[in-house]
């Protein structure tokens, strides 16, 4: 007959459309739905299948009909294939054998040497079942078979997230082998009982039960994989996550971690999506005694926490707002339970591990303006830190407006800013730390022209207003303002040299300003201005002070030389050397910020890019008469063969340091090394050069291929912040794609 027919979805025709929708596993385990209305019927009828095969038997006396030869039945988008086809006419049962082959709407196969199925679809049947699953999962059964509404049954079966070798002379990194396994449709997971860990076909591990979801599906509710470890404050510990995957939009993960030493911590954690914007929570809490690095616990039993989230949601095409929680119960809360969340971004200002940062902002921006408004609070997690120090920002606001060609072609920068600092009162403290507030208001113009032989002139200034609001001493608040302006202008002289197979460009820079130069009021504190240096950064700033409380006066004179070479195969080296005179010393200006006298020390900067194999960068501060180094920030990386690595090396005297608890002196390298196929080993060390201690080094052996991590790592630290002093620990961590990551530290 014809290889290419076309009927109606009746009798056997349509027992094989119904099996073209798919006979895997998540096909034998789809629940019967609702009887379809009578319109959605007549729809169906007039959508034909499409048949093809080299031959057609009809048997009148057994009763069969059978299609052999390259069968292919196409419907509604699924396509399934076999060698040969039969459909009994008494029983309405259908028979697809010999190399079946069942392509899905969404481009998925699933492969069977033979398929049962009766005509409703109401039990079906597989052998020899080979299914690709979520387009990463391998799954084999030598038998499937569906068990009623909702659930499939497999015997024999072998499941991976590994590539499958083609030609089968190599067995997969890790594969999961069970004598029976259940795919339940309804909670969507894939059950196994007596299942083998196999790792690269040699069994490993016995597991009489594991369960996990169906990786067709992209999140599912249930058990994560544990973590599992032991370290001398904690003990042994074991913490168990669930997952609630409560909607499309939403989820809570939930964990309850176990401690040998101390009490239970449990952990909630919090994420849902809006249609303008996010917000993540998550939090843990414990009821416990204060304990030290060896697990001795003392103080009293109370309620102990931490917290942190983030949120931000958009208003209109211009503004976003959002929010930003960092709170722990005391300061050594996070690590003496290792919590992780400090030194996170969780908003526009960024804190550190000794520092929360909490903040409520909103945030517009187009392409000639940007606006802010926020208001910040501080933890500080330091024995030093304490509340009339670390001020409640309410509020933090500023704006800024770009206006180009208003005035001689040039470019005018309008801004205002303003900032209210609340302290609370602290009698332990001698000095009287109250509370103030700042706005600022002003303009700046600069224009970029060219002149003569190709030299660049940048004529700018500079107008503000500032008024101060400051409680002098307790309920007495003094209100007074401050003007300041500046005026001046930048040259260059770049010269670029072409050539063959790299350009160079020697670029020699002036910048010459003077500004107003009335005497500081003592009543302005310096609150925003506390830590910061001159260098290459800002050796050509107009005023060198990055914020609004200090105000550089007089003139100032910025000399330099900026030099790149950049080849046309990508590589690149930069350089720029310079200093800084100024008319007079001012208060606020110091030898740590490099603008304490009328000159300043020499700033250099470098940056060589070979590409993989090698790059560096170095920063240095030279003393301006004897050049000896003051600060030197150098770091390098590199690879050769199996061999690579980044080293870096910071060292500033005592005279310019801008914090008291940062080493002076301090090395940090890696090293890894490609041992083997997938196995790589690194070495780590950051050392304190001044105290001669490590403080932090690790070991780790690593293999990762494309379905399988593993690491064992061990890592040592020396610091002591309170109570909990050094620490090590070995850590081995597992993850096996789609089945999660297994350990802990």
């Amino acid at each position: 007959m014809s290889r290419l027919g076309e009927m109606a979805p009746f009798g056997w025709a349509a027992a094989a459309a119904a099996l073209a929708v798919g006979v895997g596993p998540a096909a034998l385990a789809q629940t019967p739905t609702a009887a379809p209305s009578p319109e959605s019927t007549a729809s169906q009828a007039n959508e034909n299948v499409v048949l093809e095969a080299d031959e057609l038997v009809d048997d009148e006396a057994a009763r069969t009909i059978t299609a052999q030869g390259d069968v292919q039945v196409r419907y509604q988008g699924r396509t399934m294939r076999a060698d040969r086809l039969v459909y009994n006419l008494s029983t309405g049962d259908i028979t697809a054998i010999g190399n079946v082959q069942i392509v899905a709407e969404d481009g998925s196969v699933t492969y069977a040497e033979q398929v049962e199925a009766d005509e409703a679809m109401n039990v079906g049947s597989a052998r020899e079942l080979r299914a690709r699953l979520g387009g990463t999962s391998t799954l084999a059964a030598r038998e499937a078979r569906r068990n009623g509404e909702g659930e499939s049954e497999l015997r024999n079966v072998i499941y991976t997230s590994c590539p499958i070798c083609e030609t089968e002379d190599r067995p997969p990194t890790w594969s999961l082998r069970a004598r029976r396994a259940v795919q339940d449709h309804e909670s969507r997971t894939i059950s196994y009982q007596g299942a083998v860990l196999e790792i690269v076909g040699v069994p490993v591990l016995y597991i009489p039960f594991i369960a996990h979801p169906d990786p067709t599906i992209g999140r599912s509710s249930g058990l994560l994989p544990p973590d599992i470890g032991r370290n001398n404050r904690l003990g042994t510990f074991y913490e168990q996550p669930y997952y609630w995957a409560i909607s499309p939009s939403q989820d809570l993960t939930t964990s309850l971690r176990l401690h040998g030493n101390v009490n239970p911590l449990v952990g909630v954690e919090y994420r849902k999506r809006f249609w303008s914007g996010q917000l993540s929570l998550e939090t843990t809490f414990t009821q416990e005694r204060l304990f030290d690095t060896e697990g001795d616990r003392f103080d009293e039993n109370k309620f102990r926490y931490s917290a942190f989230g983030q949120g931000r949601f958009r208003i209109n095409d211009y503004w976003d707002w959002g929010f930003g929680l960092e709170r722990s119960y005391d300061d050594g809360y996070l690590r003496r339970y290792e919590v992780d969340g400090a030194g996170q971004r969780h908003g526009p200002y960024l804190g550190r591990e000794t520092r929360l940062i909490s903040q409520l902002f909103a945030i517009g921006q187009d392409a000639n303006s940007f606006s802010s408004i926020s208001a910040v609070s501080f933890q500080g997690l330091r024995d030093e830190d304490s509340s009339d120090l670390l001020p409640l920002i309410l509020p933090f606001a500023e704006t800024e407006h770009v206006l180009t060609d208003p005035l001689f072609d040039g470019q005018l920068r309008l801004q205002a800013n303003t900032a209210a600092l609340a302290r609370e009162d602290n009698p332990a403290t001698l000095a009287f730390e109250g509370n103030d507030a700042r706005l600022s208001l002003s303009a700046t113009w600069r224009k970029d022209t060219i002149f003569g032989p190709g030299l660049v002139l940048s004529p700018f200034a500079q107008a503000r207003g500032d008024m101060f609001a400051v409680e002098t001493s307790e309920n007495n608040v003094e209100t007074f303002t401050r003007g300041a302006g500046l005026a001046g202008a930048e040259v260059s002289w770049p010269f670029m040299r072409p050539g063959e197979r790299f350009d160079v460009v020697v670029e020699p820079v002036v910048m010459a300003a003077v500004a107003t130069d009335e005497q500081p009021d003592p009543r302005i504190v310096n609150e925003d201005s506390l830590a910061f240096e001159l260098d290459d950064s800002n050796l050509f700033r107009p005023n060198a002070a990055p914020n609004y409380d200090l105000w550089e006066p007089g003139a100032r004179v910025s000399t330099g030389v900026r030099a790149t070479a950049r080849a046309h195969s990508g590589q690149s080296a930069t350089l720029m050397f310079g200093r800084r005179w100024r008319e007079d010393s001012a208060p606020g200006f110091t030898d740590q910020n490099n603008l304490g006298g009328s000159r300043s020390d020499w700033v250099a900067a470098s940056q060589i890019d070979l590409g993989r194999n090698f790059g560096a960068e170095a920063r240095i501060r030279l003393e301006d008469e004897t050049l000896s180094v003051q600060r030197i920030d150098l770091g390098v990386r590199g690879a050769l063969g199996r061999f690579s690595g980044t080293a870096r090396y910071y060292d500033i005297e005592d005279s310019v340091q801008t914090d008291p608890t940062a080493p002076n002196s301090e090395v940090s390298a890696q090293l890894g090394v490609e041992l083997a196929r997938g196995w790589r080993a690194q070495f780590g060390v950051v050392r304190d050069l001044d105290s001669d201690i490590n403080l932090r080094q690790d070991i780790r052996a690593i293999y990762e291929d494309d379905c399988t991590f593993l690491e064992i790592s061990y890592t040592r630290s020396e610091t002591t912040r309170g109570t909990i002093g050094p620490d090590e620990g070995v850590q081995i961590r597992v993850g096996l794609r789609s089945l999660g990551v297994f350990g802990g530290s």
